[in-house]
């Protein structure tokens, strides 16, 4: 539990670095182009990131628009969700009196 809300805060910083080279790429003198996920995928892959081999078009739909979607958006969210899903929880009693 504790690696994964070390991990999740970890995807929550490298959000904020993210979102503030977005905002540094936006204000820049060039054309924007921001991060967006396929790139990360595709820096870490070492290969472009393929949607038509799932065979659903749902699923393909979903890929694509996650793929295209600014990544300081897509890892923040997994941060959060990790940081949430392995939080510390009271401990509850039920049979206690």
């Amino acid at each position: 539990m504790i690696f994964g809300r070390v991990a999740g805060w970890l995807l929550i910083g490298l959000a904020v670095i993210m979102a503030s080279a977005d905002a540094v790429l936006a204000l820049g003198p060039v054309e924007y182009a921001g991060i967006v996920t396929a790139d990360v995928v595709t820096l870490l892959a070492g290969h472009t990131p393929d949607t038509a081999d799932a065979g659903h078009a749902l699923l393909d739909r979903l890929a694509a628009a996650i793929l295209d979607m600014p990544a300081w958006i897509v890892v923040g969210l997994t941060g959060i969700a990790l940081s949430v899903a392995c939080r510390k929880r009271a401990k509850r009693y039920a049979f206690r009196r």
